[in-house]
């Protein structure tokens, strides 16, 4: 029942402004404000799969896990989707030596990884994600 209702939670986002609301010239400023780094570094050519699960344990079922290419704060483009299996694997195949910005869950209901690690050239990667408040401002941005 934990589990369902961690699912439901995590599910639905909510933002809810105090006084009047913010109009969408200053969302997108407001938005466009986050500093966004690479969290994933391979010095080398490497294979990239993991797994994903929420700080229980509980796997990420047929949830998005995108891998950008980190070009600069306010650019990265997408190189690789991958949807998670019932047990919350993805496989992101080989990917160049560079940085990256790697999301594993395709809403702001979860924290994104700060940093990855990855040496040798297979990368298996454990990825527990943690609820993130729904209330706050930037919860009505597009992740990033």
């Amino acid at each position: 029942m934990l589990k369902l209702l961690m699912l439901l939670l995590g599910a639905v986002t909510q933002v809810v402004f105090v006084g009047q609301q913010p109009t969408k010239a200053e969302m997108d400023k407001f938005c466009n404000s986050e500093k966004v780094r690479p969290n994933l570094k391979p010095q080398h050519q490497t294979h990239v799969s993991g797994r994903v699960t929420d700080i229980a344990g509980f796997p990420f079922k047929k949830s998005r896990v995108e891998l950008r290419k980190y070009i600069s704060e306010d650019k990265q483009v997408t190189i690789e989707v991958n949807i998670t299996d019932d047990n919350g694997e993805f496989d992101l195949g080989k990917i160049e030596k560079g940085e990256y910005r790697l999301l594993a869950s395709p809403t702001r209901s979860f924290k994104q990884p700060q940093e990855l690690h990855c040496s040798g050239e297979e990368c298996k990667l454990t990825i527990a994600l943690q609820a993130n408040p729904t209330d706050l401002p930037e919860s009505g941005c597009p992740i990033r």
